[in-house]
């Protein structure tokens, strides 16, 4: 069913997929602007640092730490529009904090969307990007859910 996506298995071969790009230095950043303000939060300051600390930190994620919506939202950037976006939320022992990171991939590359520590908003789905008749659908869903 389209609704059941991304599933375990597909998740975690975007995981791998993810981690081979950033272990062969393939990696961009799909908003530049947004990604220098996310790491000096993080107090980042070498673009080299980020692709070696993403690598890390995917290598702690499992395919149950999913956050994104289902089916992945798309995104609307230039650089990966229309490309499914993948976002996960964990308790991260490297950090020492639960974190959120979003990512695309496209022809062998990983985009840095996001990566900052987990805020409410995250936790919940990204709906400040959605459209309203997305957020109506997850409000439905909620309702629905057999388990609360």
């Amino acid at each position: 069913m389209l609704y059941d996506r991304p599933s375990p298995r597909e998740l975690d071969k975007r995981l791998e997929e993810a981690k081979a790009c950033l272990k062969e230095q393939r990696g961009l950043f799909a908003n530049p602007a947004k990604a220098v303000g996310e790491l000096c939060e993080l107090a980042i300051n070498d673009s080299a640092d980020v692709w070696r600390l993403i690598y890390e930190l995917l290598n702690e994620i499992a395919p149950s730490n999913y956050a994104g919506t289902r089916p992945p939202q798309k995104s609307y950037e230039k650089a990966i529009a229309n490309r499914e976006l993948f976002a996960f939320t964990w308790k991260s022992p490297k950090m020492g904090k639960e974190m959120y990171i979003k990512f695309a991939l496209r022809e062998g590359l990983y985009y840095y969307v996001s990566l900052h520590v987990s805020r409410k908003v995250e936790k919940e789905g990204d709906t400040k990007n959605e459209m309203p008749a997305m957020r109506g659908r997850a409000v439905r869903e909620k309702e629905n859910a057999l388990y609360p």
